[in-house]
């Protein structure tokens, strides 16, 4: 039986880029022709939003669940008929966030640049630890960085912050472009230049890291 996984991305910090980076992952996935689907926890409901009345192109089965006791019965039942599924939670803690990190098979936690950021990831990978302790099952959190400027003084010391407190993190980072802002517009995924080749480098290192990206959109 091929794997199902459910990719979590969190953070109790709004502004940090997890409806951005969920809008990313499962669009490009489904593009790509991998079985896909959204769950959107955030009660603000962007993602649900986007996927319904803005995106186009391949098919994602997309579901607006911020009740934690729902979606707690949601996701095991998705995860089984999806390759993956992609949660994207509050930019607050609540139980459905906590649900959600539960039963990942891993979390992204995104942060923007900013001191407020990094200690907020630092407490959700520790959390995201607790849990996997609780659970007595392995839950792999990383660290997403976003809305860098390349080689500034700022971006150089978000990384140099985020490894002196031995977070966990892709190395692929995204970039502050425009592109990503006129995605939530269009519904379109950046077709070239530099925000295609982050989109396609976030990819590859989920592929690198267990997520399970298989063809078959029939099964």
């Amino acid at each position: 039986m091929r794997p199902r996984m459910i990719l979590t991305l969190t953070s109790r910090k709004g502004g940090c880029g997890k409806t951005l980076l969920t809008m990313l992952i499962a669009s490009a996935l489904a593009e790509q022709g991998r079985r896909t689907a959204l769950v959107d926890a955030d009660p603000n409901g962007s993602v649900q939003r986007w996927v319904t009345d803005i995106r186009h192109g391949a098919p994602i089965v997309s579901y607006a669940e911020a009740d934690a006791d729902r979606l707690a019965e949601l996701l095991p039942d998705l995860a089984e008929q999806h390759a993956v599924v992609v949660v994207d939670t509050a930019g607050f803690g609540n139980r459905a966030a906590t649900v959600a990190a539960a039963a990942a098979d891993l979390v992204l936690v995104p942060v923007a640049p900013g001191e407020a950021d990094v200690i907020e990831a630092s407490r959700m990978i520790a959390s995201v630890a607790g849990l996997a302790r609780s659970t007595r099952r392995l839950i792999p959190a990383l660290v997403v960085i976003n809305r860098v400027r390349r080689n500034t003084t700022l971006a150089r010391h978000i990384v140099a912050e985020i490894d002196r407190l031995q977070l966990p993190r892709l190395a692929t980072t995204l970039s502050e472009a425009v592109a990503y802002g006129e995605m939530s517009f269009s519904g379109a995924l950046p077709a070239g230049g530099t925000p295609a080749e982050e989109v396609a480098g976030l990819l590859d290192e989920l592929r690198q890291h267990g997520i399970a990206f298989h063809q078959d959109m029939k099964t």
